[in-house]
């Protein structure tokens, strides 16, 4: 491909050039998903998700409030089985299978 005689020459062009190669990269780029970071224990490929909310719910006046997470896949408290890790990005991300909070993620330094 020859590129026009004012392109060669102008440094500018050059980083127009750059500039839409990389436009395209990110444009034909596959996103991540998700799940390629889950352990499979925790998400059997399908039950993890972002988490959407986060509650605090006492049983009464008294004791230690339990963490609440929504996902997509509904809303479930935190466990003492839950298995509790970091997650691989600056999100929170919770799996939810067969009515259980299996894992739960946390941001690095949470």
């Amino acid at each position: 491909m020859r590129l026009p005689h004012t392109i060669r020459k102008d440094p500018l062009g050059w980083c127009i050039i750059a500039a839409l190669a990389f436009l395209v990269v990110l444009a034909v780029a596959r996103p991540a998903r998700a799940h390629e970071w889950y352990p499979r224990e925790c998400c059997s490929e399908q039950d993890c998700a972002p988490v959407t909310d986060v509650g605090f719910v006492a049983a009464d006046v008294g004791s230690l409030p339990v963490m609440i997470v929504t996902t997509k896949f509904g809303t479930k408290p935190l466990a003492p089985e839950t298995k509790v890790a970091s997650s691989k990005d600056s999100r929170m991300h919770a799996c939810i299978y067969q009515g259980r909070l299996l894992c739960l993620f946390l941001p690095p330094g949470q």
